[in-house]
Formats: structure tokens, sequence, C-alpha cells
């Protein structure tokens, strides 16, 4: 090696330095470590500075033909990259942007109008995850009321619910932090005409999802409805539930539940034989926001006397 060549060697560590630093100056934002805590910004056209938000109107390419990331965000005390929420007055086709809901998507119409489409997440939306036909309450039989939580001493000895009882169905085994159902409700032995009701929050609606007009009927109907939450005054609380108010006449209830609209499919647990277990890799965590997104503040809890 001759003397010059430490110094070739050193300088070009220094460009490469450089051009790392150069080459990043329209990244929105980026990591900040222990190490580059001290708040910098960088204008257009100047080199990122790692510490705050740098803006810059050019565009940014990362290309590598080795085996890899391209591109690694790491930052052990926080996160690793940071998109700032921002006012969006003219959106262009194919924009993807922070908004009060989580992210936007815009797309156009026939005329080349922008539309904004909010992205659909376990965050803010809900799904459809279909099950087997499953059996949650059959009030003729022991076995079948074996759900309820509440309602149980109102069935008289042929099977049937009183006029005026009030059942709450626990779907425990069916469904995790759910918020609604699809599936068929049942009326069978009735006393004379009368109707129920199904519904998973709040105050009784006053609008029927059953009804009959005579004795000994056999009738079903399908039903979508919300799942509920249900705390006894004792402080047990009781996630995924479903009231049945029967009124004006007694009638064995059955209902069959065949779909189930959750935030997360695993939050179905009926149809998912890893459900939130622990082995199904970060069930933990996944679990934990499930029921918090699941629940979202707003959700209403009914109490027991």
């Amino acid at each position: 090696m001759t003397s010059s060549e430490p110094d070739r060697s050193a300088s070009r560590r220094t460009l490469l330095r450089r051009a790392a630093v150069t080459g990043g100056a329209a990244v929105a934002a980026t990591a900040v470590t222990a190490a580059n805590a001290t708040p910098a910004a960088a204008a257009t056209g100047d080199p990122l500075t790692i510490g705050l938000a740098n803006q810059a109107s050019n565009e940014t390419v990362l290309h590598s033909t080795a085996p890899g990331a391209t591109l690694v965000l790491q930052n052990d005390s926080g996160a690793s990259l940071h998109l700032k929420r921002q006012d969006i007055t003219s959106p262009t086709w194919g924009d993807i942007y922070p908004t009060t809901a989580g992210l936007a998507h815009v797309t156009t119409t026939s005329t080349g109008a922008p539309v904004r489409n909010e992205v659909l997440t376990t965050a803010n939306a809900t799904m459809l995850v279909p099950i087997p036909p499953t059996r949650v309450l059959d009030t003729r039989s022991a076995a079948g009321r074996a759900r309820l939580l509440e309602g149980a001493n109102q069935i008289d000895s042929q099977g049937r619910a009183v006029a005026g009882a009030w059942l709450l169905v626990h779907l425990d085994g069916i469904v995790n932090y759910g918020d609604g159902l699809i599936g068929n409700v049942t009326v069978a032995k009735t006393e004379k005409g009368g109707f129920a009701t199904v519904y998973g929050r709040g105050a009784a609606p006053g609008a029927s999802t059953i009804n009959w007009w005579g004795a000994g009927q056999l009738l079903s109907n399908g039903v979508i409805t919300q799942v509920g939450a249900w705390s006894t005054a004792n402080g047990d609380y009781y996630p995924d539930t479903v009231a049945i108010w029967v009124q004006k006449s007694a009638t064995a209830v059955i209902l069959d539940v065949t779909g189930l609209l959750v935030f997360h499919p695993e939050s179905a647990v009926v149809n998912n034989p890893k459900g939130l277990t622990a082995d199904s890799g970060t069930s933990g965590v996944r679990a934990d926001v499930i029921k918090t997104n699941a629940e979202r503040g707003d959700r209403e809890v009914g109490s027991g006397a």
C-alpha cells in the first residue's frame, strides 16, 4: 500500500457518507434515536438532518440489486417512521395520506375528479366471517338454555319463554369481542299472537324481529343484529351477548348463528382452530388490540340488577 492510499480511502468514505445523507432529502420524517435527538430540519435540496421532520418536493428513489431490504428503519425507543397528518386540498389519483380516520386513498371518477376513500382496517371497520350454522339458544331443553346469563327463570314447563321474558345469551366460544351477528330466530309452540325482538345493545327496540298470530305456530326469520356486553351487579363482565325480548305471549325460542361481524377474523373463534390462543404467533398482542378496538370506548354495556 502506498502512502496515498489511506488518503484516498478516507476521501471515499467521506463521499459515501455525504451521498447517503444527501440522497434522503425527500423523506418526510425519520426515526429519532437517543444518539440523534437534537431537533433539526432541512430545506428542499439540502441534506436530510436526523431529528426533525424534513420537507421536500423532490422524489427520492432507493434502488438496490443486493439481497435483503433496500431500506431499514429502526428506532428501539419510538416510532421508526412517523407520518404527519396534514390537510390535503388538491388530492391526485393514487395519493395515500393520513387522516383523522386513519388513511385515505385517492381514486378518480370517470370525469377525472378525485375521490377520497378511507382505507378500512381492523381499527375502523368490520368484516363478515361466515361460520357453520351454530345453535346458541333453544329454550325447549336444559342443554339449549346453557348459554343464558339472564332469563332461565322465565321458562315455563313446556320450554317456552313466558310473555314479557327477557333472555340474554352469551356467545362465549363463538366469538371474542364481536360487533354483530347474522343468523336465524325461530319460535315454536306459541301460546297466542305475539312478537319477539332480537338486539345487542342499549334499550330494547320497539320494532319486532319475528311475529306470530296464533297458537301452536312454528315460524322463523333471518336476523342481523349488534352484539353487546353485559355487566352484573357484582362486577362480572361478559362481552359478546345478544338479547331476546319476548312480548305479548309465551313461545319457545331458538337462535342459530351463521355469520359474525368482527374487527379481526381471529375474533370468530368457532371457525378458527387457533383463535386467540398462544399458538397463533403474536396472539397476545392481537387479542389486546382486538379487545381495545372492539370495545371502542363508546360501546354500550348493559348492567344487571
